[in-house]
């Protein structure tokens, strides 16, 4: 199911670089040459996490950096986050993608007894 999702995101228009990473921060998969480290990437959601703590917004799912290049940080669930980016990503798109995404992975993981 993890190559699916991968493949899946690496193959979105204009995504150009795709991490998976565990709730601990290790690096699950990836494609090569990311612009920053995943050290860096873990760095960003953490000040996200303070700053929507610190104004009260509630708990962080999701962010998106705009800039020279798109860049979505996703809590795609309890213990995957996706990371993508690149130069002309549509963010529509990868928000539909992530979101149906998101659903066929939930349909597929075990029920609870």
């Amino acid at each position: 199911m993890l190559e699916r999702l991968f493949s899946q995101l690496c193959g979105l228009e204009g995504a150009k670089h795709v991490r998976l990473m565990n709730q601990f921060g290790s690096v699950v998969k990836t494609t090569n040459k990311w612009p920053e480290s995943a050290e860096e990437q873990r760095r960003e959601w953490a000040e996200c996490c303070a700053l929507a703590e610190q104004f009260a917004l509630g708990t962080l799912f999701e962010v998106w950096g705009e800039g020279r290049r798109l860049t979505l940080y996703d809590h795609f669930e309890d213990n995957l986050f996706v990371h993508l980016s690149g130069k002309d990503g549509k963010k529509g798109v990868w928000r539909y993608e992530l979101e149906r995404s998101r659903q066929l992975w939930n349909s597929k993981q075990p029920e609870a007894i």
